[in-house]
C-alpha cells in the first residue's frame, strides 16, 4: 500500500467514525442556555485581592439566586466582567457582573410535534 493510499484510508476511517457519532446522537440530546438580565455584585472591598474576589463572587451568586438555584453558577454566566483594583487606603475593590444562565435539555422535536397535533 502506498503512502497516499494509507492517508486516504485513515481519512476515510475518520470520516466514517465522525458520521457514526453524529448518527448515534439521539434527537433531544441538545442543551440550550437560558439567561436572565445582567446582575452586578456592586463594589466589594477586601483586605486582600483574594478576599475581595471571593466576596464579589459571593455577592453576585446571592443576587443570581433570585432567579433560582440553577442560575447561581458564575461558570455559566454570559457577558462576564470581573475586575479588581487596589485601593489607595489599602486593600482591594472588586466587582463581578454577568448575566446568570442555566442549561436545560431541549425538548425532543418528535415529542413537541406529537403534542402540537394531539397524538
Amino acid at each position: 500500500m502506498t503512502e497516499t493510499a494509507r492517508i486516504a484510508a485513515k481519512r476515510a476511517g475518520a470520516v466514517a467514525l465522525a458520521l457514526a457519532v453524529v448518527a448515534a446522537s439521539a434527537p433531544g440530546d441538545a442543551a440550550v442556555r437560558i439567561c436572565e438580565a445582567t446582575v452586578s455584585s456592586g463594589p466589594v472591598i477586601g483586605a486582600t485581592e483574594q478576599e475581595a474576589r471571593k466576596k464579589a463572587l459571593d455577592a453576585w451568586r446571592f443576587k443570581a439566586l433570585q432567579h433560582g438555584e440553577p442560575y447561581a453558577s458564575w461558570r455559566l454566566a454570559t457577558g462576564k466582567l470581573f475586575t479588581c483594583l487596589p485601593r489607595k487606603e489599602g486593600g482591594f475593590e472588586c466587582l463581578a457582573r454577568g448575566a446568570p444562565c442555566t442549561i436545560e435539555q431541549a425538548p425532543d422535536r418528535r415529542e413537541m410535534r406529537q403534542k402540537r397535533i394531539g397524538i
